[in-house]
């Protein structure tokens, strides 16, 4: 669990960068394009994903087709954890087209072809999330980092609802392999989230 002292500072650096970007008149949505032109489906921005080589953390950021994306939502990041031979979904963040996130989510499997990891790793992993990169796509790593420990208690509890989500469905359709490579079962868990107003009641408890 994250001290307020730490919530305050992620609150605090998540209003910075919204505001900087607010100022030079870009949003977080179009600087995940990572200086693309065009915005094209299924394509990941950047092209070969930004890694931190040091911890294992990664990102993309993409769109699924118009008739396979939430109304009103621009793309999503998928954020993952990677070791030596296999890598781990960790949360996925939904942006609008003002660059506001609006929700957070998980994969099934099959979604980013990952090692299916339980829970409690999947949680250590977002209590240590650390990334550091350089270049254009700084910005859009600390605002991650940020919104990430913001969020902690929120994707905790997805991650957790997740695997309570896969047995259920295990217990119906008697295989786990089934289960988990299943195309009818995408995201598993979701909740919507509202940026603006966490900003302002982490600000306002100490100012």
């Amino acid at each position: 669990m994250l001290i307020q002292s730490n919530l305050w500072l992620a609150a605090q650096e998540l209003a910075s960068i919204q505001m900087k970007y607010a100022e030079s008149g870009r949003t977080l949505s179009e600087a995940a394009l990572c200086g693309a032109k065009e915005f094209v489906e299924w394509q990941h921005y950047p092209t070969n994903d930004l890694v931190d080589e040091v911890s294992g953390y990664e990102f993309y950021y993409h769109a699924h087709s118009a008739d396979e994306m939430p109304n009103g939502e621009h793309g999503h990041f998928h954020v993952i954890k990677r070791d030596t031979k296999s890598f781990h979904h960790l949360i996925g963040i939904a942006l609008n087209p003002k660059g506001l996130p609006t929700r957070l989510f998980t994969t099934n499997q099959w979604v980013t072809g990952e090692e299916m990891a339980d829970s409690t790793i999947v949680v250590r992993s977002i209590q240590g999330f650390e990334m550091v990169t350089k270049g254009r796509m700084a910005l859009v790593t600390k605002w991650i980092s940020a919104l990430i420990k913001l969020f902690t208690t929120e994707i905790e509890d997805l991650i957790l609802e997740r695997d309570q989500k896969i047995v259920q469905l295990v217990g119906k359709q008697g295989n786990r392999g089934l289960v988990l490579n299943s195309k009818k079962h995408h995201v598993l868990t979701e909740c919507k989230i509202d940026l603006m107003g966490r900003l302002s009641d982490h600000l306002l408890v100490v100012n």
